[in-house]
């Protein structure tokens, strides 16, 4: 970022700010929308259970390239169609993994990123908005109390999501007693590996939105707006061209389902691409920050 950083002033800024994110009202918030939000994607999850016990879907015996259908029908009734999600994506999560874990999975896929969007909207924005950042500067440089604030998130993110996994994980054992002790604990690791990489570059995309707006809750709806006008014209317009899904990669929303897939290519791909969003956010709010008059 052309600045050297002091790394022992932005841990002190990640410390200091992660202990005030846990009791503020956007963690809070976030905590109690999180928890609500898995209770009801593990009662969907477990709705489908008696698809996962005895003989596989006839649908698995399908021709390589046809989708099954019993579990995307099943999601596209709870939520709107998952037109990204390829069939090679759906075959795999309904025949070669546990119905149960994947339908969490591809449906926490779908919603984690609004609630990030929802935990991370008051970053910087909150002390350019207070004007306290003036106090704080003296103090610390512009580049660690923004990487620090980023940082606080990413941890308090990490914390919440790694226990609702160990949870989620615990409950899939008991529940689940036809899956595999081995196969659960893999795909658990995988579930929290593609949602936490999925949710890095979205706070970053939220630090970048408090650097350009200043002000908490302007951040939080152009962050949103942004986030949905993206998935909503981009939906629209690749029905009309295939050319325009190059639209959806303005933020990672294609990439995100990427994580579906079997291959090992297609998840390091995604962890790559997580990686430069990340930065390239990043990198633009602090281009924005640097020039702030505070």
């Amino acid at each position: 970022m052309g600045v050297p950083v002091n790394l022992k002033d932005t841990l002190i800024v990640t410390r200091f700010d992660y202990r005030n994110l846990v009791r503020s009202a956007p963690g809070v918030i976030f905590l109690v929308v999180y928890l609500f939000v898995v209770v009801q994607l593990g009662a969907i999850s477990i709705d489908l259970i008696p698809f996962s016990a005895g003989e596989p879907s006839p649908m698995c015996k399908l021709p390589e390239g046809a989708a099954p259908t019993k579990v995307k029908d099943k999601i596209q009734r709870s939520l709107p169609p998952f037109s990204n999600v390829s069939p090679e994506a759906w075959r795999f999560l309904e025949c070669e993994r546990p119905v149960v874990m994947s339908v969490f999975f591809l449906i926490a896929l779908f919603v984690v990123p609004f609630l990030v969007l929802l935990l991370s909207f008051n970053q910087v924005a909150g002390y350019l908005h207070r004007k306290s950042i003036r106090y704080i500067l003296p103090k610390t440089g512009r580049l660690e109390l923004y990487l620090g604030l980023f940082l606080s998130n990413l941890k308090f993110f990490t914390v919440v999501s790694g226990a609702v996994t160990v949870a989620v994980t615990l409950g899939w054992l008991i529940v689940g007693r036809d899956i595999a002790f081995g196969t659960v604990m893999i795909f658990s690791a995988r579930i929290f590996i593609a949602l936490w990489l999925s949710a890095v570059p979205l706070i970053a995309f939220m630090s970048m939105m408090a650097a350009m707006v200043g002000k908490p809750t302007g951040t939080f709806f152009l962050g949103v707006g942004f986030y949905l006008a993206v998935d909503i014209i981009g939906g629209l317009m690749t029905r009309q061209t295939e050319y325009a899904k190059v639209f959806f990669y303005v933020l990672p929303l294609e990439v995100k389902y990427w994580f579906a897939y079997p291959s090992l290519g297609h998840f390091l791909g995604a962890a790559v691409l997580m990686v430069c969003y990340t930065a390239a956010y990043l990198a633009i709010g602090w281009a924005f920050l640097r020039r702030r008059n505070v």
